[in-house]
């Protein structure tokens, strides 16, 4: 299997990649659940380096990743900004006071209101992206299929789940295949001499009739399994599952100490916060 591929389809050797899919799954719902509801830095941060460790641990390699990290920052910076200039004072409404630094021109005036809030925010943005990085690095299709049937999730949805990242590497090597092919017929599609809305143009019309035929063999696919009389009981056993190891025990506490934490937060300062004050804590 390639290595260029940010889905893993081999288990790993690192202590996270050895975890039982069930305990995967359940430490990326906490921390999820944890950086979504939260607008707390004293919350946010330690669970950034929590995820960050996670991350480094799994070891991933540059290049695998160094595309979808680009295009993560890129895009949120971006969302930022464009947050800004829509409200200049978002801060201020979500904080409750003002302290104005300087003013740009007109409307736009710089808070340590605002800037705050806007550092909060990408703080949980890139807390969500570190751990979705991580788990899928971590998790192959199989071991996700079994955490979310041993989750209670019916084993046809876990199937259909796994089977579809299965097939990702297929569409990209039969997408290279044809795009190869239709280039040593004349077919232009260099960067460099072509514009970016052409190459998409020309991506487009491989792509359909690629995932067409995906799409018929995905139908033979489930037609075997009728004939072998797949779906009949209503349960399943999978020869990929793993039995819970101590380490397993241990990021499973992990997991109980981030939902006491999201709990906690969720019933103090959703449910009893007083009317008119701010979700984000500001320290000053």
């Amino acid at each position: 299997m390639e290595n260029s591929f940010v889905i893993s389809y081999l288990p790993g050797q690192h202590l996270i990649q050895k975890l039982n899919g069930t305990t995967k799954l359940l430490l990326l719902v906490s921390s999820l659940s944890l950086i979504m509801i939260s607008f707390d830095i004293r919350i946010l941060i330690p669970t950034f380096a929590l995820n960050i460790i996670f991350l480094i641990s799994v070891k991933p390699k540059w290049r695998q990743i160094r595309g979808i990290t680009y295009f993560i920052v890129f895009m949120n910076l971006f969302n930022i900004l464009l947050m800004y200039l829509v409200s200049p004072t978002i801060g201020v409404s979500e904080i409750g006071h003002s302290d104005v630094w300087f003013s740009i021109i007109g409307r736009y005036v710089v808070t340590p209101e605002t800037l705050f809030y806007l550092s909060v925010r990408l703080l949980k943005i890139f807390s969500m992206f570190i751990a979705s990085l991580w788990f899928v690095l971590s998790i192959t299709p199989s071991e996700l299929g079994v955490g979310l049937y041993r989750l209670h999730v019916p084993y046809k949805i876990c199937t259909v789940v796994s089977l579809g990242l299965r097939s990702i590497p297929d569409i990209s090597r039969n997408y290279r295949e044809i795009k190869n092919s239709l280039q040593m017929r004349g077919l232009e599609l260099d960067k460099k001499r072509v514009s970016v809305f052409k190459r998409l143009k020309q991506s487009v019309t491989i792509l359909i009739p690629l995932l067409l035929s995906t799409f018929e063999r995905v139908d033979v696919i489930a037609s075997a399994m009728d004939l072998r009389l797949y779906g009949i009981g209503k349960k399943r056993s999978y020869y990929s599952y793993k039995k819970p190891t101590r380490n397993d025990q241990f990021f499973r506490l992990i997991v109980i100490i981030q939902l006491i934490v999201f709990a906690i937060y969720l019933v103090v300062v959703v449910f009893l916060r007083p009317a008119g004050a701010g979700r984000v804590w500001y320290p000053w």
